[in-house]
Parts: C-alpha cells; sequence; structure tokens
C-alpha cells in the first residue's frame, strides 16, 4: 500500500475513534470549551451552613482548584428544599449556574421543564465514558436518569433505619433490637420501654416518608410498573393505620412528634428507639447519645422487612452552561471515590461508589456498614414526576385518618385520585 494510502487510512481510523461515545468528552479539551485557562465554574450546593457537609464540600471544591489553576469555582449555597424551584426560576432568566447539587426526585420535577424548547440539564451521556459509569452503584446512576437521559453524577445516597439508645434498654431489661424482630416486637418492646417521660419510639406518624417503608413491607407500593399511581395499593391502608396507632392506640410515640421534636426527644434520652437517618447520626453522636442502629423489622402476616426509600443525591451540569465539559469534571471529581471516602469518614454520608463497599474504612464502620445493609433491602425512590408530587395529596390523606375523619383505605383512595389529577394537569 502506498505511504499516502496509508497516511490517510491511519487518518480516518483517529477520526473514527474520536467519535465513539465518550471520547470526545472523557476529559477536557486542550482549546475551546473546558479548556483551561480563563475559567470560571458557578456552583449551587445544598450542604446546611457551617456544617461537617459543608466543610468536606468546600475543601474538595479547593482540591480540584489546586488541581486546575486556571479555573475558579464560584459556589452559592441554597436550601436543599428550594434547589429545584430555585434552579428553575434561574433557568427561566437564562442565569442558571454551570453545576447544581439535585436530589433524584428533584430531576423527576425538572426533567421535563423547558426553556425555548431546551431542557434545563444537561445530558451527561456523551460526558461520561462506559468505565467512568460503571464506577457508580448501578441503582444510583439509574436514579440520575429521565426519561433515558442521564441528568446527574450520583454522589451520595440514604434511607430512613432503626437507632436505639442501649442505655434505656439495658435499665428496663430490655433485648436489644436486632434484625429479626417483627414489627409486633417493636410494638412489644416500645411498650416496655415506655414509663414516665421516656417513650419507647419516636418517629413522625403523620409524615408520609416515614410511611413508604411501612407500606413496601405490607405488600404496598407507589406506583406500578406503568409508573401510575397505586397510593391505595393492598397494605397500604394497613401500614398507614399501623404508624398512626403507635401513638393513638399504643402510646408509645408522644403525641404530636415531628421530624425536629422526634431528635430532640432522642437527644435528652426520652425516646428509646428512633428511626431516623445517617444525616443526624452526627449530632446524636456529639449529644453524646449512646448509639446502637440495626434493619427495620419484617412484617409478619407478609414476610416481607421494612424497605424504606432510599433516595439519592448528585451534581447536575446546567444545559446552558457554557464550560459543559469543566462542570462535568467538577462534577465527577465532587463524586469521586476520594471525595466520597472523606464524606462517608467525616459526616456519614452514603457513598454510590461500587469499590467503597468493600472499602476497609467504611467495611469496619458499624455505622457506615449498618446503613448500607439497609440500603440494599430499601426501595429506590423512581425518578419521576409523579415521585416529585406526591407529597400533597397524602399530607392531606394522613391528616383525614389521624383527626379520625375518614379509614385509611378511603383517604388514600382520595390521595391516589388526586395524584393522578395533578399529573394529568400538568402533562
Amino acid at each position: 500500500m502506498k505511504a499516502s494510502n496509508l497516511r490517510r487510512l491511519a487518518a480516518a481510523l483517529l477520526v473514527a475513534l474520536m467519535l465513539l461515545p465518550g471520547c470526545l468528552d472523557a476529559e477536557p479539551a486542550e482549546s475551546g470549551e473546558g479548556a483551561e485557562g480563563d475559567v470560571t465554574l458557578t456552583v449551587w450546593h445544598s450542604f446546611a451552613a457551617e456544617s461537617k457537609e459543608e466543610v468536606v464540600f468546600e475543601a474538595s471544591v479547593a482540591d480540584f482548584m489546586a488541581a486546575h489553576p486556571g479555573v475558579e469555582v464560584e459556589v452559592t449555597g441554597i436550601p436543599f428544599a428550594e434547589a429545584d424551584r430555585q434552579f428553575m426560576i434561574a433557568a427561566q432568566a437564562d442565569e442558571a449556574p454551570d453545576l447544581v447539587r439535585l436530589s433524584s426526585d428533584q430531576l423527576g420535577r425538572i426533567g421535563d421543564v423547558r426553556v425555548n424548547g431546551d431542557p434545563l440539564l444537561e445530558d451527561l451521556r456523551v460526558h461520561l465514558t462506559p468505565a467512568q459509569r460503571s464506577a457508580f452503584d448501578a441503582r444510583a446512576l439509574n436514579a440520575m436518569r429521565y426519561d433515558g437521559a442521564l441528568l446527574g453524577v450520583p454522589a451520595s445516597q440514604d434511607c430512613l433505619s432503626l437507632l436505639y439508645n442501649p442505655i434505656l434498654f439495658d435499665a428496663a431489661g430490655v433485648d436489644h433490637p436486632s434484625e429479626d424482630w417483627t414489627l409486633d416486637d417493636l410494638v412489644n418492646a416500645a411498650d416496655e420501654l415506655t414509663s414516665g417521660d421516656v417513650n419507647g419510639l419516636a418517629m413522625p406518624v403523620k409524615d408520609a416518608y416515614w410511611w413508604f417503608g411501612f407500606q413496601a413491607g405490607h405488600g404496598g407500593a407507589l406506583f406500578d410498573a406503568n409508573g401510575t399511581p397505586t397510593l391505595d395499593s393492598n397494605g397500604s391502608a394497613e401500614a398507614m393505620q399501623w404508624i398512626i396507632d403507635l401513638e393513638q392506640v399504643h402510646g408509645v410515640v408522644q403525641t404530636g412528634t415531628q421530624t425536629e421534636s422526634m431528635k430532640t426527644q432522642f437527644l435528652g434520652a426520652k425516646a428509646a428507639m428512633i428511626v431516623d437517618g445517617p444525616w443526624n447520626w452526627a449530632t446524636y453522636e456529639a449529644g453524646r447519645i449512646p448509639l446502637g442502629q440495626t434493619l427495620l423489622p419484617t412484617v409478619a402476616e407478609t414476610g416481607e422487612r421494612v424497605a424504606p426509600l432510599v433516595t439519592y443525591k448528585g451534581w447536575s451540569v446546567s444545559k446552558q452552561s457554557p464550560e459543559k465539559v469543566w462542570a462535568t469534571e467538577l462534577a465527577l471529581h465532587l463524586s469521586s471515590m476520594d471525595v466520597q471516602r472523606t464524606f462517608a469518614s467525616q459526616t456519614y454520608t452514603l457513598p454510590t461508589h461500587v469499590d467503597l463497599y468493600e472499602d476497609a474504612e467504611i467495611v469496619e464502620s458499624d455505622v457506615l456498614s449498618g446503613f448500607l445493609d439497609q440500603l440494599m433491602v430499601g426501595t429506590p425512590a423512581p425518578t419521576t414526576r409523579a415521585m416529585g408530587m406526591v407529597y400533597d395529596p397524602l399530607v392531606t390523606a394522613f391528616e383525614n385518618v389521624y383527626a379520625g375523619e375518614m379509614a385509611a383505605s378511603e383517604a388514600l383512595r382520595l390521595a391516589d385520585e388526586a395524584l393522578e389529577a395533578d399529573l394529568e394537569a400538568a402533562a
């Protein structure tokens, strides 16, 4: 073959290789968009102000800038509950940040929104190589997808579990909770531990987020395989009534307990058990509360374990960003194994990097390994518009049942109809 033909063949092969998925955007370019030089990235995070999480995040950003001297990162903190709404407002005004921290259910609320016909978030499938994607737990990566598009890099995950104060158990002569417990064991132990100003359990009985796992354990589901709401599915009403009965019938939960008051009760050793997540572990630890953790119980009638909702948080790149490649690089850094390990060790944030599941530091931590065990039997939250809208009708349902104005089955039937109507109106 002539030398000229060989050169043409080599050039064609080079072009073909560059066009393979992920090759163009796997690393920042040497020139043009993503070139290190005069780059400024704006990032919105939703970590609580002055929290350990914010400290670790800011240190991770500083490490990124040190490794890339030509890149400046400007960070802004926003309330977690407002992140999706504030981002949508900013995008409407063409003022969206390059990178934003969002949860999987927030992605569900944003996924269908368009500005001038364009989605608000970049589809990261063209930016991440197969190897980069495979580094993450498949469930976590899937939670960052909406209608096929990959709208974020999963950085963390969490769920509820059963925490307890072993000193209160020992003082009452009650065996510590174990993964072999049924719901009946939980109620019986809580009853024995309820005495004077101490309650056996602290949990917000009217909060739907706490109900989700018990619904799954009773055999119910929020949605069917097609994503159609099934809030009144078999077992759902039984789960709702069981939770409310903890306060109104068994008297093991203090009347009117909310998410903040339950923490106060547990911190003050006024509750022997609490259904809570890893995000509050450091608070209890700082309060010098002795802590134990185990899997939530099984439901004897179904043989199924209470399967709390598993939610995910990650980093999303704005479609409007002029620096999508660098924004993606920062998202990957903030979701990297090293950063996730630091978050886990310093803040009990649960990782999504599969290699960290076998990391010695995490395996040897009773807290992290215990919550990871709970995650593995949890129910991944669907990343859909319906999931983002499910809470409002359930608030009404719980209030009606709690007040004795409606049976749980009827309240959930009406909630299901209300959610379907909301979805039709939003279509």
